[in-house]
């Protein structure tokens, strides 16, 4: 490896730190990890280990591997710390049968910040040849764009200095006055609290969780019903792009559960978007998001298309007001906060409820993938976290102008005719004639 002056410290952004809060909460309840997947099918094993090879190599890995978290002091920042401590980058292998399944032992997994390295490869043999790469890492160190950058930096790797820094690590901040800081906050702070009022409807169990095992559901649609889907989207009036659809589909899918178990509280869904400048190629390291805030009444969800018309308004109006910059503004400034005093304010308003359910999408095509892998890659996926509560995620991305979804829940939360209702009703939603 090349020698190189790699960064001695890099602070964590606002929503590091508010997945430091979920970490904390989830070992809080015992239930669930903080771990994102990778998952890249190969028709043989050349590829993936050309990209483990180039992993092995790679500075920006061997960082990630010999990195800290320290929590920060008092009113001190969180931020990574590097040290060579000669970490090696951690690859297990397996060999299976022809089903491309996950195991269970994989998935719930957990990458504790206490681990030596918060990155870990899995490679899975199949007796057909074919094989499975799994790339796994402490949500904390990036999100999901930034695994795709990530992957293109391995299948292409580049030089690592201080002059590409901007592609690999966050920037420095601009300063901000403490009153900037203050104003902000009460104004963001009015909002989340009208945002997130209780009673939030939630499917986490009442009790603490006894079954603690998450699963995962992954439906691939064919290139019909992605076009019925798109179709839908437009029909029912998700002018913006196909998100406000699929995000109404699911809360549809979790009102029909809540009516079955006679619960008519109000959905609230904080949903993620990359954060990064239009065309902008970093930073990997670092979750660089922001959030929109869907409060979603009863009345609201009648039907699809008024589901739709409350996320379009809701949406316009945050965005006019420049709400996920202020949003991202105050989770800056709770970095100076100590962990436990930033968890109970974050969960106050909402009375611990992190979400009705949690939702994530890749967008309508997964851009930093494009044109990699292409020969040899039959098919991607990305696994979010198994964040309890609330114990259920949606998550959606499209390879190939094909459209999958991700169903990741808590086994704790559902029997199994609730859950056979909510695959049916969420798949009926996306899928039926609204013409």
């Amino acid at each position: 490896m090349p020698k190189f002056t790699f960064p001695k410290k890099v602070y964590l952004s606002g929503p590091d730190c508010f997945y430091l809060v979920l970490e904390a909460n989830a070992q809080k309840h015992q239930t669930g990890n903080n771990v994102v997947r990778m998952v890249l099918h190969f028709e043989d094993d050349v590829k993936a280990k050309q990209l483990i090879e180039n992993a092995h190599q790679s500075p920006l890995v061997h960082w990630l591997c010999n990195i800290t978290l320290q929590k920060g002091f008092l009113f001190f920042k969180p931020y990574w710390k590097y040290a060579d401590a000669g970490n090696k980058l951690k690859i297990t292998e397996h060999v299976f049968g022809n089903d491309h399944g996950i195991p269970s032992e994989i998935l719930n997994r957990n990458i504790p910040l206490q681990n030596s390295c918060l990155l870990e490869f899995d490679l899975i043999k199949y007796t057909s040849n074919k094989t499975t790469l799994i790339i796994s890492w402490n949500h904390i160190l990036m999100d999901g764009r930034g695994s795709g950058l990530f992957i293109r930096h391995l299948d292409n790797p580049s030089v690592v200095d201080e002059k590409t820094f901007p592609r690999f690590f966050p920037s420095s901040e601009k300063k901000i006055s403490l009153f900037k800081y203050i104003k902000n906050m009460y104004e963001v702070k009015a909002f989340i609290e009208k945002s997130s009022q209780a009673p939030i409807a939630t499917v986490a169990s009442e009790v603490k969780p006894t079954n603690k095992t998450f699963k995962l559901k992954t439906f691939a649609f064919s290139t019909a019903e992605t076009e019925t889907i798109t179709n839908n989207a437009l029909n029912n009036g998700a002018k913006f792009g196909a998100n406000a659809f699929l995000m109404a589909c699911c809360a549809q899918a979790v009102n029909t559960i809540n009516n079955k178990n006679n619960k008519k509280d109000t959905i609230w869904l904080p949903a993620p978007y990359d954060g990064r400048k239009r065309g902008a190629q970093g930073p990997i390291i670092s979750n660089c998001i922001f959030f929109l805030f869907y409060r979603i009444s009863p009345n609201d969800l009648t039907s699809i298309k008024q589901t739709v018309a409350c996320i379009n308004k809701q949406m316009a109006e945050q965005l006019k007001i420049d709400m996920p910059k202020k949003y991202n503004m105050l989770l800056n400034m709770m970095r100076h906060i100590p962990l436990k005093i930033n968890s109970f304010l974050t969960m106050r308003s909402s009375k611990g409820v992190v979400a009705s359910f949690l939702f994530s999408s890749a967008g309508d095509s997964f851009r930093d993938m494009s044109g990699l892998l292409n020969d040899t890659i039959s098919e991607i996926n990305i696994i979010p976290p198994f964040t309890y509560p609330p114990g259920l995620t949606f998550s959606f991305l499209r390879q190939n102008n094909l459209l999958k979804m991700n169903l990741l829940y808590c086994e704790n939360n559902f029997n199994t005719d609730e859950l056979s209702l909510l695959e049916s009703s969420v798949q009926n939603n996306l899928l039926q004639n609204y013409s």
